[in-house]
């Protein structure tokens, strides 16, 4: 099959800017037909249902475009990726933040080429948005929490007690699951970029108390309550023998390796991660994360008020309610997450039922290889043979993950055959890398883990957890980590929140710690300048 033709591969104008930040994070690995055509699907217009709602764009503009570069994103060699220039525009649309900073915090990326000429228009909505915004924050702020609550009940029903019977009734789950992602992720889409809003609004009041910006991951922390921390609080309860397996995968089994890549096999299918991490949590006597919250809670408390004190009289007023908006609202993100992550183990266990009925009747030869047909040939039926078909998909899905795809570029991206990094390397590509600083106020170091699956890493206290990217079955191993480095993100990505969240030294975004740092090398993280140095591994 020719990428022209591949589901899961598109073609660019050649002055559009994409980048897989963040969108790495959501959406892991390769994507499979299905699993990239339901995120087309539901992604895209949760999105466009957001930024109606919020003003941002009128209600012509709800309905999926056809052109790839209007899009808000798409997939190349089955990564997808975001549509840099649109999310710039939306910006630029929105009072109390900009272009700039949206790109900033989602991409780690500066003002794309030739977005000024769009800068001029993006004002014009201002009037709507300063009506619609309040009220669509206020929306997405009093349902995401019951929304989530419906669908704990509907996933548990749906995928642990009752899954399908027959390829009709995973049919109906599947589109089901598509209508739960859109019920959450038009909410949670709105809460995003609310909450890189106030982010900015944070980040500008330390910069006029101290000088600079050091300090606004102190003004960030200690929120409670998230959705991270609850999973992480189960886990420590699973190693101290006061919660069963059974029970924590019936609340968190819809997590895993590469849970937002519907191919997946998640933890309730698989529970071998979990009894791994339970063990590093009882071998490293890991405090229970309410204990990180609370200290992080007296560090924001500290940072408030020491801010405070630095404003003059006259900026305290409006300091206080963008941290009080702060402290409801960014943690919404996470809450969002959690929800489309139920609706993707719904569709998961629905293209499993169906998987198991194409190869009973003989139309597919093995279960999996329903994920390379697509959402929309699933839904119609499928009553004849796909073996040529897969078998064609299949072959270019391992090809692709064969290519060395840059993290962005402008117009098509060019994807040479990736060179394995040798298991032996102890040479130094480099000695630092720089990225973005999210927490942390002093050097620290220690001995480099690098994994590319949390499920395959031992880490010891003190070892420091480098990866590409971070999604919630991760973060069960922030609390044993002495700090993260991470390839791809911002400032609002999951991995930067949480780290945040649990006061873990943390620095994102330097896109190659993986490949450029070796196995065990002794190296230095300082989360607040976003440096990373890197020193020789010892010989054994």
């Amino acid at each position: 099959m020719s990428e022209s033709n591949s589901p899961v591969h598109a073609t660019s104008a050649d002055t559009t800017r994409w980048s897989r930040a963040n969108f790495a994070e959501a959406i892991q690995g390769v994507q499979t037909p299905l699993g990239w055509t339901f995120w087309d699907h539901v992604m895209e217009t949760s999105v466009r249902q957001a930024f109606v709602r919020m003003g941002v764009f009128s209600r012509s503009e709800i309905e999926p475009p056809d052109a790839v570069d209007e899009m808000f994103s798409a997939a190349f060699f089955g990564l997808p990726a975001g549509n840099v220039q649109t999310l710039w525009r939306i910006g630029e649309s929105m009072p109390g933040t900009s272009g700039d900073a949206v790109v900033e915090q989602m991409f780690g990326e500066r003002r794309p080429e030739g977005a000024d000429k769009a800068k001029s228009s993006g004002k014009r909505r201002y009037p709507i948005v300063a009506v619609k915004l309040p009220m669509c924050t206020r929306w997405a702020a009093k349902t995401l929490r019951p929304i989530l609550a419906d669908q704990r009940v509907w996933w548990r029903q749906s995928v642990i007690t009752a899954p399908p019977a027959d390829y009709a009734a995973a049919v109906v789950q599947l589109k089901r699951a598509a209508d739960e992602f859109i019920r959450v992720g038009s909410r949670h889409a709105s809460m995003s970029l609310i909450g890189q809003g106030i982010a900015e609004q944070i980040e500008g009041l330390a910069e006029q108390a101290w000088g600079s910006r050091d300090r606004a991951a102190d003004l960030m922390t200690g929120y409670g309550s998230m959705e991270e921390t609850e999973l992480m609080g189960d886990l420590w309860e699973v190693a101290q023998e006061k919660l069963s397996l059974e029970e924590f995968l019936a609340r968190h089994g819809y997590h895993g390796p590469d849970e937002g890549n519907l191919a997946s096999t998640i933890w309730r299918e698989d529970p071998a991660p979990v009894k791994r991490m339970a063990e590093q949590y009882r071998v490293a006597k890991v405090a229970h994360p309410k204990e990180k919250e609370a200290a992080q809670l007296a560090r924001r408390e500290a940072a408030e008020k020491d801010l405070l004190a630095a404003l003059g009289r006259g900026r305290r007023g409006k300091a206080k309610l963008i941290l009080k908006l702060g402290k409801a609202l960014i943690p919404m993100r996470e809450v969002g997450k959690a929800g489309f992550l139920h609706a993707i183990d719904g569709a998961r266990c629905a293209a499993r039922v169906m998987g198991d009925d194409l190869v009973a009747r003989g139309l597919l030869d093995a279960r999996d290889d329903v994920f390379f047909l697509t959402y929309d040939e699933l839904v119609a039926g499928v009553n004849t043979a796909q073996h040529a078909v897969v078998a064609e998909r299949k072959a270019d899905h391992e090809r692709f993950k064969t290519l060395d795809v840059p993290q962005a570029w402008t117009g098509n991206p060019t994807a040479p055959v990736a060179t394995p990094k040798s298991a032996e390397t102890t040479a130094l590509a480099v000695e630092q890398l720089t990225g973005i600083g999210v927490f942390g106020d002093e050097d620290v170091s220690g001995r480099a883990r690098v994994a590319l699956d949390p499920a395959a890493v031992d880490l010891e206290p003190g070892d420091i957890l480098v990866c590409k990217t971070t999604d919630p079955s991760w973060t069960p191993l922030f609390l044993v980590a002495e700090a993260l480095v991470i390839d791809t993100g911002g400032q609002m990505s999951h991995g930067a929140i949480v780290a945040r969240e649990l006061g873990v030294p943390c620095v994102i975004n330097t896109l190659t710690g993986t490949r450029d740092i070796p196995d065990g090398a002794h190296i230095t993280v300082n989360g607040t300048t976003g440096v990373v140095t890197i020193k020789a591994v010892e010989p054994a």
